[in-house]
């Protein structure tokens, strides 16, 4: 996608500079395997798909990280997918604390949502009343100013107490990530295979879907799928579904429906009740689906048979 590079307010950038195209990576060479490059790359040396030090915004207002160069309206919620905070990524890339990381009309709509909220309540008014007097006069800034050199209880700096808290966070997370390992581990252990891409090359050419087989381990969409490639299985087109798959659903939707009206077989029952002098639309209610579905579970699905049914 064409994107329009501009510079946000607050950042060190001429307001004359005329817009630029953000090139995704150098053309591989005649002849050369193709291969993902980067043109940037961020102080700490992470390969950046966007130039940093400046948010790059493209024709319809979103915004591209730098990580990964997909396009958000909203990075904030985009960046937990990277594992980066938006504090750690600001300071990657360069960006200071007043730069939103969401586009300009969703910063609007929050803006004017705040106002409206503000215009309602008295009471939040005059809760922050002596924020905006000590605004006002200066003295917030001095007291900002101040904090800054404070230390707290045990000596630390605030730059030193976000420092600790960023490495509970990553701590945390690694739990999280080793008990979700130990978890999925767990689940190839049962299914009998020698790893995880053995079981999802199994079931997904057995015909389970993307669906099913994240219910089955716990992973993402995002991992599954990367999962599934590096196993070797390449992913089914949308649409394109696979015959054990179709049957294994119409055997789920089957056991539901007969639960449902309590028989253990519901075509049987469908045929028996049928006979009796129920309509198409009376088993359709019982059992909670379609009346083409109550039709193609009839014992003659030929279209001579199905013309003839009652509805």
């Amino acid at each position: 996608m064409a994107a329009r590079s501009t510079a946000r307010a607050g950042l060190a950038q001429p307001s004359a500079t005329p817009p630029e195209r953000t090139r995704r990576g150098p053309d591989p060479a005649p002849g050369a395997a193709p291969a993902h490059g980067h043109l940037w790359t961020l102080p700490d040396g992470t390969p950046a798909h966007v130039p940093p030090g400046r948010l790059t915004v493209g024709d319809d207002g979103r915004l591209a990280c730098h990580l990964c160069g997909r396009w958000f309206a909203h990075l904030g919620g985009h960046l937990r997918r990277h594992g980066w905070t938006a504090a750690q990524y600001r300071d990657a890339v360069g960006l200071p604390l007043h730069v939103p990381l969401c586009s300009e009309s969703l910063s609007g709509q929050i803006k004017v949502r705040q106002k409206r909220a503000w215009d309602a309540s008295p009471a939040a008014r005059a809760r922050f009343e002596p924020g905006r007097q000590l605004a006002r006069s200066g003295e917030l800034s001095r007291l900002a100013a101040d904090a800054s050199q404070d230390r707290d209880r045990s000596g630390r700096t605030p730059g030193a107490v976000r420092a600790a808290r960023a490495q509970r966070l990553a701590a945390g997370r690694a739990t999280t990530a080793r008990r979700r390992q130990a978890r999925l581990d767990g689940v190839v252990a049962a299914a009998g295979a020698a790893d995880l891409a053995a079981l999802l090359r199994a079931r997904y050419a057995s015909g389970s879907s993307l669906a099913e087989l994240a219910r089955l381990t716990g992973l993402g969409r995002i991992r599954l799928r990367a999962e599934l490639v590096a196993a070797g299985t390449g992913i089914r087109p949308a649409g394109a579904n696979h015959l054990a798959s179709k049957q294994a659903r119409a055997a789920r939707n089957d056991a539901r429906a007969a639960a449902q009206a309590g028989v253990p077989d519901i075509r049987a029952w469908l045929r028996s009740r049928y006979q009796q002098g129920a309509t198409l639309r009376d088993l359709a209610g019982q059992v909670g689906h379609s009346v083409p579905w109550v039709r193609s579970r009839l014992a003659d699905p030929s279209p001579a048979a199905a013309g003839r049914l009652r509805r």
